[in-house]
């Protein structure tokens, strides 16, 4: 993509660039076409216009671009690596490099940020008249190395705007996340969305769990309900905390990989004897409740509760503790026989604690139970005869 009259400021509070310049209908379209089926259009990005006023909207929008309206700039995230990054990140940025940067991107390292609603119309104004091929069309584009740096951008720009639930604004940069994870964690296995396959082992979870599984750790609660206006807006502000106050998502990987390291450990337990929800090892954590409330846990422990937060310094102490409990809890556990496993895990006391509630929200009910259990096992410092004390916490 040819961006003209290209100028670029740099965001000093979030260490990232923005590029603002002029392209073409043609231009953009072709640029942004894969990046845009890829997030499955509008329905994918934002609640669906049903009312017919919106609808009517819509169309006057399409209709103004074919005669040549000029919109607000649509925006674009760009993920570099480190190396690219130094290489436009400094005191007089290289316009030339950036175009060559842009130009050479990978869709997966690209975010429309905002602009979903915008990009429809101009696709369906394009399709109705192509002689606005060459007309112009602003975009920016923020550039980061850091995607929690993104992610910080997203969620404050966008507050008060018509709503996106956070999770929906992080499904914008859900490859790039995800691609990040990997790169970090390669020892886990992440299913797409759409991906058939189902668990069989320790260690693979569904990429959309990992976005839940994200937004819990920030706002540091096991339940997020999203359809609430109000709650959504304190989780947005619980999240933006966090994410303000640390790298969130470095930490946040690397509470996967404690949650990654348990789950192959307790994985090792094989049971004949199906009965019960949880059966054998690699049953908990295909539970996303019970990996919900491990994570809650970890982000209450290491974060403090919304409203007490802790120092970066005294977050870093916490977690570095924690990685080095969680590795003598794990060489406890690969020293036990099956035997003594099964009774370490004591999945059939599990099995009966959860009997013995039958709530009407069972989904609430057991998030709250994991991350209970979980918390305790954190405090004790994981240093346990057995998981009796966490299964019995709630």
């Amino acid at each position: 993509m040819e961006l003209k009259h290209l100028t670029i400021v740099k965001d000093k509070r979030s260490n990232c660039l923005s590029c603002m310049g002029i392209t073409t209908i043609q231009d953009y379209i072709k640029y942004i076409e894969d990046i845009y089926k890829i997030k499955g259009g509008i329905e994918g990005q934002r609640d669906a216009l049903r009312t017919s006023s919106a609808i009517k909207i819509r169309k006057r929008m399409v209709e103004d671009i074919v005669k040549g309206t000029v919109l607000p700039p649509v925006v674009l995230g760009l993920l570099l690596s480190h190396e690219d990054f130094i290489k436009i990140n400094t005191a007089e940025p290289n316009k030339d490099v950036i175009l060559e940067i842009l130009s050479n991107a990978s869709d997966e390292n690209i975010s429309l940020i905002d602009g979903m609603q915008r990009t429809t119309a101009i696709i369906e104004a394009f399709k109705m008249s192509e002689d606005i091929a060459n007309n112009d069309l602003r975009v920016e584009i923020w550039i980061v190395e850091n995607l929690n740096n993104l992610m910080y951008r997203m969620l404050v720009l966008n507050t008060g705007q018509v709503p996106w639930t956070i999770r929906r604004q992080l499904e914008v940069v859900y490859g790039s996340l995800l691609k990040t994870i990997k790169n970090s964690v390669p020892e886990i296995e992440i299913y797409a969305i759409d991906d058939s396959k189902y668990r069989t082992d320790g260690g693979q979870y569904q990429g959309e769990s990992i976005i839940e599984l994200f937004i819990v750790f920030g706002s540091r609660k096991e339940k997020v309900n999203i359809k609430e206006r109000v709650a959504e807006e304190f989780t947005r502000l619980d999240f933006i905390e966090s994410t303000d106050k640390s790298d969130l998502l470095s930490m946040f990987i690397r509470c996967l990989q404690i949650m990654y390291k348990v789950d192959k450990a307790f994985t090792r337990f094989e049971s004949q004897n199906k009965t019960g929800k949880f059966a054998e090892g690699k049953d908990l954590f295909k539970s996303q409740p019970a990996r919900i409330g491990f994570m809650a846990a970890l982000a209450i422990e290491i974060f403090g509760r919304p409203g007490n937060d802790r120092g970066e310094e005294a977050q870093l102490k916490i977690l570095n503790r924690i990685e080095n409990e969680v590795d003598d809890f794990i060489a406890l556990v690969d020293k036990l026989t099956k035997e003594e496993l099964e009774a370490f895990l004591a999945l059939n006391i599990l099995n009966e604690c959860l009997n013995d509630h039958n709530p009407s929200k069972v989904g609430d009910f057991e998030r709250t139970f994991f991350k209970e259990a979980f918390y305790a096992l954190i405090q004790e410092h994981f240093n346990t005869q057995s998981m009796v004390l966490s299964w019995r916490a709630y």
